[in-house]
């Protein structure tokens, strides 16, 4: 736990093996997204009437709507890390906000104007450490963050959809409801619940078989370190050293 949060000090120190993995575990998860999210909405694409939250309503195609998308993740990230950059100027928050930018606006993405999709990014990435430091004075160990950028600016862009795409049908076909930032309050809230109950209870049975915490000294000495005993450097290879020096 110790040897985790050290993340949270602006950089991973140069003796953890693990010095770039939150780097490249950011970069990797990123990737994913990035793969997986147009695929969620290219497969309703075709021949799909689609109104543009300040772009107008345009007609659809395999082609144009995966354009379409590729432009909202660029704005996701860039709009993610830039406000992360603006709020800390720290590589760590800088890498979550490319992740919590594409998830601020991944739930309006079929119908966000791609600018909007960046200037959702940029306010998420902006939120990201300070709703992580609140978490943290709330005695939440939230080590990497995953809370704060899935949970806390998950719920903010499920919000920011009531907002911008109020009005707009939330499904295909007739008659179906239309998005409403109340609804998207509601859903929240729903989620919240469901997540914490549930989260707490499998935590609670967990905590009387004595399974909930990894022993101390496997915090000490890093769980990198003791679940996959392995180097992250090849021999010869030093770590480098901080950007401070």
């Amino acid at each position: 736990n110790n040897i985790i949060n050290k993340a949270y000090d602006g950089y991973i120190g140069p003796d953890d093996d693990g010095e770039w993995e939150v780097f490249a575990t950011a970069g990797a998860a990123a990737t994913v997204v990035w793969g997986f999210v147009p695929n969620t909405h290219v497969a309703i694409a075709v021949e799909v009437t689609y109104g543009a939250v300040f772009g107008g309503t345009k007609h659809a195609s395999d082609g144009s709507f995966s354009i379409k998308d590729g432009f909202e993740l660029v704005g996701g990230v860039a709009g993610g890390i830039i406000g992360a950059w603006v709020m800390t100027r720290d590589p760590f928050w800088m890498m979550s906000g490319a992740l919590a930018g594409i998830i601020s606006c991944a739930s309006g993405l079929d119908i966000y104007y791609p600018a909007l999709a960046f200037v959702i990014a940029f306010a998420a990435g902006i939120l990201l450490k300070p709703a992580a430091s609140v978490l943290e004075r709330m005695g939440i160990d939230d080590a990497v963050g995953a809370v704060t950028v899935h949970g806390t600016i998950g719920i903010f862009g499920m919000l920011m959809l009531g907002v911008f795409a109020s009005g707009y049908p939330s499904g295909l076909g007739e008659g179906v409801a239309t998005v409403s930032f109340m609804g998207q309050l509601v859903g929240s809230v729903v989620f919240i619940a469901i997540g914490l109950i549930t989260g707490f209870v499998a935590s609670l049975i967990l905590k009387m078989v004595g399974m909930l915490r990894v022993p101390e000294a496997a915090e000490i000495a890093g769980l990198d370190t003791v679940k996959v005993p392995a180097q992250a450097y090849p021999e010869g290879i030093p770590a480098s050293a901080p950007a401070s020096q």
